[in-house]
């Protein structure tokens, strides 16, 4: 496609968070005949891009929301957007050693006096509007002459730190606007949720999820007071065949609301306390087997024990009588201390000899054995 050949109009969209240069851009790029729209924030300028197709964006690096590198980065993304020029305009350019080709600008141009910016705004134009688009990827315009701020430095240091730690972090991080649409994203969050860095960025979190979960984080999200919560545990959340613990933290900066989102994979834990749960309740079903027969046993051999119960030990018996006397020194009936102390039962009867003695007309006279 011929830039700014009657194809393409001459729209130009400008980002960045200083109202002050936000107005001088417009008025200047407006006065040379652009139509211009302009916004503070990169997700405002995603927003902004999906209705507003411009030829050229000027971009500032360090923004609220989704900075600079990142909606350079999601714009490179969107096949649309092949022709769009996006040009960084930024105050931290002498300081960072921006590499912007490397995440898809085609020019760097440091902010500084107003005026002296003007000569090279026009040049990135000229070159833009002669089809040499190509060719603007070589050094940062007025680079040369921005004094490189102590302070500036070490902030950008800070920041590269920061970088750089919550990208080795082994739970993924997430920074949300209250409405749950993703303006940070570390690499863990992205590999967790199975999303690309750049189209995760702008996306709403709850189109992460199936319907069902993402409506139940959204009406999280809208309830989100001043604690923090923690959901996942009990009720799992699963993406990708994951089961995630989900950690929300609302935080506030300068009037600016958004929601910290962490992220711990904890499919292996839960896999783990399943196992046990599962060994568990296979042993409390052994044991209780176990005990069962046990107890059967138990209630076997009481009950063979009970037929068993005998007498023994030496018995005090009358020689005459033939009554025995107890523990107590108590003389008892033969027949009684026997059913008493086992379980034989008497029953009454008379033995030959003693029915021919006491019926001789009965049972007559019978020879002794």
């Amino acid at each position: 496609m011929v830039f700014w050949k009657g194809v393409v109009e001459k729209k130009i969209l400008i980002v960045d968070n200083n109202k002050l240069f936000l107005r001088l851009l417009s008025n200047f790029l407006e006065e040379k005949g652009y139509d211009v729209r302009s916004v503070e924030d990169g997700l405002a300028a995603l927003r902004v891009l999906e209705s507003f197709v411009p030829a050229v964006v000027f971009v500032d690096l360090v923004m609220p929301l989704i900075d600079g590198e990142r909606l350079c980065r999601i714009i490179r993304r969107m096949p649309e957007f092949d022709a769009v020029a996006l040009v960084i305009v930024s105050a931290i350019a002498a300081e960072a050693e921006v590499d912007f080709a490397g995440f898809g600008a085609d020019a760097c141009i440091a902010k500084g006096p107003f005026k002296s910016m003007q000569v090279h705004i026009n040049a990135v134009l000229s070159h833009l509007e002669s089809g040499m688009r190509a060719k603007l990827s070589g050094g940062i315009y007025g680079g040369d002459v921005t004094r490189e701020r102590q302070i500036t430095k070490e902030l950008i240091a800070a920041g590269r730190h920061f970088q750089v730690t919550v990208d080795n972090m082994a739970d993924g991080f997430l920074e949300l606007t209250p409405e749950g649409i993703v303006i940070f994203a570390n690499r863990m969050a992205s590999v967790l949720l199975g999303v690309e860095m750049e189209r995760l960025l702008a996306s709403p979190l709850a189109g992460c999820f199936d319907k069902g979960t993402g409506q139940r984080l959204l009406q999280l999200l809208a309830s989100l007071a001043g604690e923090c919560i923690e959901v996942g545990e009990a009720d799992a959340v699963v993406v990708n065949d994951r089961l995630l613990l989900l950690k929300f933290v609302p935080f506030a900066d300068g009037g600016q609301r958004s929601v910290i989102l962490l992220m711990q994979d904890i499919t292996r834990r839960k896999r783990v306390e399943l196992e046990l749960l599962r060994h568990r309740d296979q042993l409390e079903a052994e044991v209780a087997e176990r005990t069962a027969a046990l107890a059967g046993k138990n209630a076997a051999l009481e009950a063979a024990l009970a037929k068993v119960k005998t007498l023994s030990g030496l018995l005090p018996i009358c020689a005459s009588c033939k009554n025995i006397r107890d523990d107590q020194g108590y003389w008892n009936q033969i027949e009684l201390y026997i059913s008493k102390h086992s379980e034989a039962a008497f029953s009454h009867s008379l033995c030959p000899d003693c029915a021919q003695k006491l019926y001789p007309n009965v049972f007559g006279d019978k020879p002794s054995t």
